[in-house]
């Protein structure tokens, strides 16, 4: 995250247990690029653990920018896809896209694609330290997608809007029938549950939801005030809401873990 730096180790097997937590938190020292304390910490957290393990990294989404595109007809090039994206990002950002490296990933049977994009020193940063401490780097995934991905199964065709919250903002993202709608995030203060109604309202009009109903799926609680504030927000609104879990894991508790539902996400 901006502002810590979460490590867990799974053990697979017939049930997959956690075994070590790690956790420290960091502050911002270079504006220019924001993750470089995160990265520091990251690798100090590498000497404790067990080296030569598979990792796989969760970035915080502010780290990463989004975009969504329309689908592409069936069977285009990957790299057309790329190369559709990045022009995208380029009206949007100017040269700079240049700096970040894009990928792009639909929701089954959607006519959207969700493109992310992610500073390239960034990637190069981790890949150095999965070297450095031989580790197999499986995979670098932005929170928002890792959290989507652990809930999805519970999220239908029907208007859903999944809301993430992480220190100092929440981002809101709209699906329906199978497509993604939209994709905002937001700063706000410590007690968001009144904000969150006009964000999520403001999006639905965007979105031309007129007199619709979405179910609300809340993820990346990561402290106690938190779930407070959600229940709050719950009890206060119309909409269905569901807390989204990620999967069943021996050794970790939502309740008194909430410090590692980030990287947790990537376990679902």
């Amino acid at each position: 995250a901006l502002d810590a730096v979460s490590l867990v180790r799974l053990k697979s097997g017939f049930k997959t247990q956690l075994v070590e937590k790690l956790h420290v938190e960091c502050a911002v020292s270079n504006h220019a690029q924001p993750w470089l304390s995160a990265v520091a910490e990251l690798e100090k957290l590498l000497m404790k653990a067990q080296r030569g393990l598979p990792i796989t990294v969760v970035l915080s989404n502010q780290f990463v920018r989004y975009n969504i595109i329309p689908a592409m007809p069936p069977l285009t090039a990957s790299d057309k896809v790329t190369t559709v994206a990045t022009q995208c990002f380029r009206e949007t950002y100017g040269d700079i896209v240049d700096d970040w490296l894009i990928r792009v990933n639909p929701l089954p049977d959607g006519d959207t694609l969700i493109a992310s994009a992610v500073d390239v020193a960034l990637v190069l940063a981790l890949e150095t330290l999965s070297k450095k401490y031989a580790c197999k780097l499986k995979s670098i995934q932005p929170y928002l997608m890792s959290g989507f991905n652990s809930i999805r199964r519970q999220v239908n065709t029907q208007p859903s809007c999944y809301v993430q919250v992480e220190a100092g903002r929440i981002y809101i993202a709209l699906t329906r029938d199978g497509a993604w709608q939209s994709i905002a995030g937001c700063g706000v203060g410590t007690d968001w549950s009144q904000s969150l109604v006009s964000l999520i309202t403001r999006e639905m009009l965007l979105a031309g939801w007129k007199d619709v109903q979405p179910t609300i799926y809340f993820s990346g609680l990561c402290n106690p005030k938190d779930v407070q504030i959600s229940e709050s927000f719950i009890k206060s609104v119309s909409w269905k809401t569901v807390q989204a879990s990620n999967k069943a894991i021996a050794g970790y508790s939502a309740k008194n873990d909430q410090l590692y539902a980030m990287a947790m996400s990537a376990a679902g």
